[in-house]
């Protein structure tokens, strides 16, 4: 069994969508004749922990949970402490470059090697945002002399340019993102995006053959659906009642004014149809209940991963949004393939892109753009007309053994120089 060493500063019992890339794909490239040692912080400056991911962790798996010194580290929001101490210290985080995390790499730099030496690994890999964390897999790379893999789960340079805000940091600070953005693509010997839009750029922006650049999208684990066998999916009842379900973190990328105002166009008997639940993080400031006569909101916590799987089940209607910002219509929620994977039809409300396509393509739901508000008026009112049906078995492109399946291929391919 060859050895793959992961960082990846989000897993387990770090909670949230983006744990999951990096957790699956430990759970299947066995399979394919790849066992992960896995590197991540030892208290992790998280949002949300979610123990109930540890389940999936295969057993005799290497975790190396090193040291970090980050400010606020160990699971749950930052507090916003006072005093003139804790001012130069957001001021020293606000400056981290390229992010706040940065702070874990002089920590984890020495039990990265080190693990790497006991293991004796293939292969490194590193998974991220925080994109930080490419340059510790860079170093250790290097200093080891093995090939490096780059996944990037989101846009860095395109996006995500400062810590997971949108577009940050001014436009010096941009240009050193892309700087290094390109210093670290041209030394990796793969470099793996979630989608195809994501890879087309990098090569673009970066260069190098087009077989460095790999399309792995994300996707879901027919295992944590096990229980849809036993749970038979209903539509809504003539007339009744229509349960839509936003499930994951409402941020600026991901806000629910596009249906708010919709829903705000159509009279209280029709909204009084409708009820809405919002369930996991929301970000300060996000609208997530806007008041409206005859509309119910259920604001709900988030929930283990196993209970918000079995409540996309239960809703007759999932809802996705991607704000119209740029470069967001390169990336996909990962929601999303669970979406499908849990057979109920998809509210996808985004620019046109990487994830307007997959709706469409897989016949999962409705589309509409942002700024269509009458047309999401109308597909609100069709549902009440026809309720919406469960969809069919969801794309095997997407199934997560699968996708283990295409990293081990490449991982071969590097191995072998």
């Amino acid at each position: 069994m060859k050895r793959l060493l992961l960082i990846s500063y989000v897993f387990p019992p770090a909670g949230g969508a983006g744990v999951q890339r990096a957790l699956k794909m430990v759970k299947y490239l066995p399979v394919h004749g790849w066992q992960a040692v896995v590197v991540t912080p030892r208290r992790p400056s998280v949002p949300v922990v979610d123990r109930s991911y540890l389940r999936d962790l295969p057993p005799g798996l290497v975790v190396e949970r090193l040291p970090s010194l980050e400010p606020g580290a160990g699971g749950g929001e930052d507090p916003a402490p006072a005093g003139a101490a804790a001012r130069l210290r957001r001021l020293a985080v606000e400056l981290a470059f390229p992010d706040r995390y940065l702070l874990w790499l002089a920590t984890a730099l020495p039990g990265t090697l080190a693990a790497i030496r006991r293991h004796r690994v293939r292969a490194v890999m590193v998974t991220a945002p925080p994109f930080s964390s490419f340059i510790l897999g860079a170093a250790a790379a290097g200093l080891a002399g093995l090939p490096l893999v780059l996944d990037f789960r989101d846009d860095w340079s395109g996006f995500f340019t400062k810590g997971f805000q949108a577009h940050g940091g001014g436009r010096m600070w941009k240009r050193a993102v892309l700087s290094l953005e390109r210093r670290l693509v041209r030394r990796a010997a793969r470099v793996v995006g979630t989608t195809r839009a994501m890879c087309r750029r990098l090569q673009r922006l970066h260069g190098g053959p087009p077989e460095k650049y790999v399309w792995i999208p994300n996707g879901y684990d027919p295992d944590d659906f096990r229980f849809l066998a036993h749970e038979p999916l209903r539509p809504p009842a003539p007339g009744g009642p229509i349960r839509l379900l936003h499930s994951g973190t409402v941020f600026q990328s991901h806000p629910l004014d596009e249906l708010w105002a919709a829903l705000a166009r159509m009279e209280p008997k029709e909204r009084a149809r409708f009820t809405v639940e919002v369930a996991g993080r929301v970000v300060p400031g996000m609208v997530v209940d806007p008041g409206l006569p005859g509309l119910r909101v259920r604001r709900l916590p988030y929930e283990p991963h196993q209970a918000a799987l079995r409540r996309m089940a239960r809703a007759h209607v999932l809802v996705a949004t991607l704000a119209d910002l740029p470069g967001l219509s390169r990336m996909v929620p990962g929601k999303l393939f669970e979406y499908l994977a849990v057979r109920r039809p998809v509210l996808m409300i985004a620019p046109p892109g990487e994830a307007t396509a997959i709706v469409e393509a897989t016949g999962a739901g409705a589309v509409v753009f942002p700024g269509q508000t009458q047309k999401l008026v109308g597909v609100l009112r069709g549902w009440l007309q026809q309720p919406p049906r469960p969809l069919g078995p969801p794309p095997r492109l997407f199934d997560r053994r699968q996708l283990a399946g295409c990293l081990a291929a490449e991982l071969e391919a590097v191995a072998a120089g």
